[in-house]
């Protein structure tokens, strides 16, 4: 389902105070997702859902509302950066 997305890193520690600081650790993301096109899908259904972006990258994420458009957050890794 082709989307349109806001997406935004967000680090939990200053990386400067935490030794061996890795962003798939120490990391989340979140933003909004708009979805594109007439099909009738609620993105609040998505438990988790996945985003895919056109270079194939890919992370879960879980809707915060819906139907058509929702914010969203991400643990880990993000998929962009």
């Amino acid at each position: 389902m082709p989307a349109l997305a806001s997406l935004v890193l967000r680090l939990d520690l200053d990386p400067a105070t935490v030794p061996d600081f890795s962003y798939d650790r120490h990391s989340t993301w979140a933003g909004s997702v708009t979805l594109v096109g007439d099909d009738d899908v609620d993105l609040f259904d998505a438990a988790p859902g996945v985003l895919r972006l056109p270079d194939g990258r890919e992370g879960a994420f879980m809707a915060t509302g819906g139907p058509r458009e929702s914010g969203c957050s991400g643990p880990g890794p993000a998929p962009f950066g």
